[in-house]
Formats: C-alpha cells, structure tokens, sequence
C-alpha cells in the first residue's frame, strides 16, 4: 500500500531516496512535518506514527486511521484497472491518500469497509506508488477518537486561482441552479437514454454569494446524482461534491468532477444541511441568476474534451 498527500503524505513500500525527508517534495512542504516523534500505542506497545510525521524510507512505528472513502482507478482512455485508491483520516485529522496496486488488491479488499478504522505496519515513507509487505489490519477498540471524514471548501476566487493547475482537488458546496439547463421550479428531466450515452450530468451552481459556476458530473458520480435527485420527495436545492478539478472549457471556468468525487444533496451529510439553513436565511440570494454564466454558450475543441479524459488520471 502506497499513500500519498491531500494535505498528505505517500507511505509506499520502497524509494531509493529514503535518506531525503518528505518535505524536499514541494507538493507536500505545507502539510507535511518529517520531524515528529513516534508515538506508543497503549495496546501492544508498539510506536504509532502521525500521517504529518511520515519521512522518506522504512518506518518501524505503526499507522492507524479510518478509511474514509475508497474506488477503483482506471485508465481514462483504456479502461484498464491501475488500482485502488482511498482517503485516510488519521486521529489529528490529517487526510491522505492511498493507493493498493492491481497485484494486492485480492489481499487488501476483503478487510476494506469504508468508514472503519485500521492499523498498517511494515512501510516505506515514498513519492512512489510501489507496494511491499505491508500488512492492514483492523483497528479494534481505537483508545482515541477519529473525525468521520474532513472537507474542504473553497471559494470561487480559489477555483480560479488554482485553475488548470494540476494541483491538489477541493470540495465545492452551492445552491442548485440549473440541472441540464433546466430551472429546478420546472421539476428538470434527466433523460436516462442521454445519460447512458453522454454519462455526464451538467449543473450550475453557486456557492453563497459568489458567481454561478459550472459543474460537470462525469460517469458514477452522474448516475449517483441522477439516483439521489430522483429518489428526493422535494426538488433538491443544496449541492455539495468532494474533489472537484478546476479547468478552463471554451475559456470558462468549470469544475469536474473525478473518479474519487462523492456527490451529497440537501440532507445527507452535516455540511448540506448546514447550507440548507444559510441558504434559509438568505432567500434573496437563491433567487439571483448571473444570465451570462447561465446562458452562454460554451464550444469545446477535440484538444480541450481529449485534455478532460487525459486529466481524470490526475491523483487526488
């Protein structure tokens, strides 16, 4: 099992560099600490280690963590299975990801409950995604308490700051203003035919009171959409997706999502149900409508469609 940063450190199995600290790597020297001291678990003695801890080489201490979310990860153009990814929380909050490859998945899957808490021992700190013998187990009795999960919102002015960046993924929480170009008042349509062949639901959002944004939600994470939007007893009003990738289509601003995106409406998670209550309090905002993001037209080239496929293989 390999991991590496969203805040985040990569724990893999082998690095020929194992004497440099993780924080010569400039994508992790914001989060990252490689001078923290082990830790001793109360049950067995032996050290446990802190994500924000994680050096480059073997590490004799322990990890343990809840396992938050995990998927498979294709190849955006053959298909292929490259492996698994996940995201980790560790007791401090620190949010990582992590990575089985095609070869250990049949070790790893069958212990894999999302929202558990684990243990694994016997790993290297590394860039890479190698494997080795590390050893999962299962976390029983945890003595110390671990967060369900961590977002991270961010703001109009962020996405476009770190647009086409290639950069770490953010989530993005709004009011609904457009399904398919439908107005929510209309009850929207999503044709089932059409999804199965573009297998991409296109929504505007906004996010309290900053511009109208575009979001595009692409292959599960649409259908997850479409069976969420369906299934509410009330036309849904308060979007939230987690790691969404900020880049320019026909020149504008648009947010996609990817293979590790999670899709929440209205009441599923705290943070919806939050907005729900702002967007309560502030009904004049809901009904604002920006009529240039909302009508324009936006044409895309070959290049610009080819560069989205070749960017969902970006890692969280």
């Amino acid at each position: 099992m390999s991991m590496k940063p969203n805040d985040k450190s990569i724990i893999s199995s082998s690095d020929d560099n194992s004497d440099k600290k993780i924080r010569s790597n400039p994508l992790l020297s914001a989060a990252v600490k490689a001078k923290g001291k082990a830790h001793v678990s109360s049950d067995d003695n032996r050290e446990v280690m802190f994500f924000n801890e994680v050096s480059l080489g073997p590490q004799e201490a322990d990890l343990r963590f809840r396992l938050i979310h995990f998927w498979e990860a294709r190849n955006p153009l053959k298909k292929t299975l490259i492996g698994l990814e996940m995201l980790l929380i560790d007791e401090q909050g620190t949010v990582i990801q992590g990575f089985v490859p095609p070869g250990r998945i049949k070790k790893f899957l069958p212990h894999m409950r999302q929202g558990s808490l684990y243990t694994l021992a016997s790993f290297y700190g590394s860039r890479s995604k190698m494997c080795s013998d590390s050893e999962l187990a299962p976390l029983e009795n945890s003595p110390v308490a671990f967060e369900e999960d961590r977002f991270r919102f961010h703001s109009y002015e962020d996405f476009e700051a770190g647009c086409d960046m290639k950069g770490d993924l953010f989530d993005v929480i709004g009011h609904l203003k457009l399904a398919n170009s439908q107005s929510l008042s209309e009850h929207p349509f999503i044709d089932d035919a059409e999804l199965a062949t573009t297998r991409r639901i296109f929504v505007h959002v906004q996010s309290h009171e900053g511009p109208v944004m575009k979001l595009y939600l692409w292959d599960q994470v649409a259908f997850d959409f479409c069976k969420k939007f369906r299934s509410s007893e009330n036309t849904p009003s308060v979007i939230f997706v987690t790691t969404v990738y900020p880049k320019r289509l026909g020149g504008t601003l648009a947010l996609t999502s990817m293979a590790s995106s999670r899709v929440f409406l209205d009441y599923d998670v705290q943070p919806t149900k939050e907005y729900i209550r702002w967007l309560g309090s502030n009904p004049d905002i809901a009904k604002q409508v920006n009529a240039d993001v909302v009508t324009k037209i936006v044409t895309l080239t070959i290049g610009e469609i080819f560069s989205y496929m070749k960017q969902e293989a970006a890692k969280v």
